[in-house]
């Protein structure tokens, strides 16, 4: 099983902006939020369709 390192990157973005307080962290988690949900609905990663492009050319 591939890890997806995108949506660790994700993750961790949102436990920082968690922490920051003004209107564009709460802008920003919001974003990242959209972005996670979207990822969790597809079910893909957005690494590994790379990862998979890299393979079939070598």
């Amino acid at each position: 099983m591939s890890r997806c390192y995108c949506r660790l990157v994700l993750a961790i973005l949102v436990i920082v902006f968690a922490w920051l307080s003004g209107l564009w962290a709460k802008i920003a988690l919001t974003i990242l939020g959209a972005l996670l949900a979207i990822l969790a609905l597809v079910g893909t990663c957005c690494c590994a369709a790379k990862r998979e492009e890299k393979e079939e050319q070598k």
